[in-house]
């Protein structure tokens, strides 16, 4: 079994378990019998009849979404991606918010060679998380080098800098807590690093925000005030006219109002 279809069936088994997904109804449900019988059947290797289990659960009640996911992963463990994936599509469509989901959704995508919709879901999936701590520390690095890849194969060069640059800046984040990083490149060799494949996104696509913004955190990882100043400005006027994420939007808004204040001190 592939590590996605462990993360599927992991899922699909402990949701009762745990927080039940909020789009499904909160009194018991016709459908959790036929559900639970399912469950039951993928447990003892019984995929075929889990698959008739699941569908006839949706039949009872459509709105106990969690059937997806476990349709998901029964599909997957017959080796039928192609409908393990649209099966997670419909489980996203109503439950947007799942967000380690959408990652593996991506990354089944991305298996399919379907790289337009991969991406898409990367992209999504990177916006998501950024707010959440621990699934950003955990995530994004390995999110941005799918995107990298992405890029790569869509010989989109504006993307693969800046996805280069992305993943480089937030292991120099990971990097920087550790205590012993031993012989491997430091913290700052590998913003440096980051912050020449900026450069090269801002050259390929002068109007982005993004290239600007990332050159800000870099400097100012660095405590280099100046050039920090400079990309906080450039990515402030590139912003009304290109692509941040929400969160990229609030930090830069946070970061001005603070170069702000700070200047109205001086």
């Amino acid at each position: 079994m592939t590590q996605f279809c462990r993360t599927c069936a992991v899922v699909a088994f402990f949701l009762p378990a745990g927080l039940l997904c909020s789009a499904e109804p909160q009194l018991a449900s016709p459908g959790l019998p036929e559900w639970e019988k399912g469950q039951q059947a993928m447990l003892e290797g019984r995929t075929e009849q889990a698959i008739a289990a699941f569908e006839q659960s949706l039949k009872q009640d459509p709105a106990l979404v969690r059937n997806y996911l476990s349709l998901a992963a029964a599909y997957l463990a017959l080796g039928k991606e192609e409908q393990a994936a649209e099966q997670l599509k419909q489980y996203l469509d109503k439950q947007p918010d799942h967000y380690v989901v959408r990652g593996e959704f991506a990354e089944l995508l991305l298996r399919l060679d379907r790289l337009e919709e991969a991406r898409e879901q990367f992209e999504r999936f990177e916006a998501d998380i950024q707010d959440h701590e621990t699934l950003a520390r955990q995530h994004l690095v390995h999110c941005h080098s799918r995107l990298l890849e992405i890029a790569e194969r869509l010989e989109d060069d504006y993307a693969v800098h800046l996805h280069r640059g992305i993943a480089l800046y937030w292991l120099a984040r990971q990097r920087a807590e550790l205590t012993d990083a031993g012989d491997e490149l430091s913290s700052e060799g590998l913003l440096c690093q980051s912050a020449s494949e900026f450069v090269l996104a801002r050259r390929e696509r002068p109007e982005e925000a993004r290239p600007c913004w990332y050159l800000h955190e870099v400097w100012s990882q660095l405590a280099l005030c100046q050039p920090a100043t400079r990309w906080l400005r450039a990515a402030d006027e590139a912003a009304p006219f290109s692509y941040l994420t929400p969160a990229e939007q609030r930090r830069l808004h946070l970061a001005c109002r603070r170069h702000a204040e700070d200047s109205s001190h001086k």
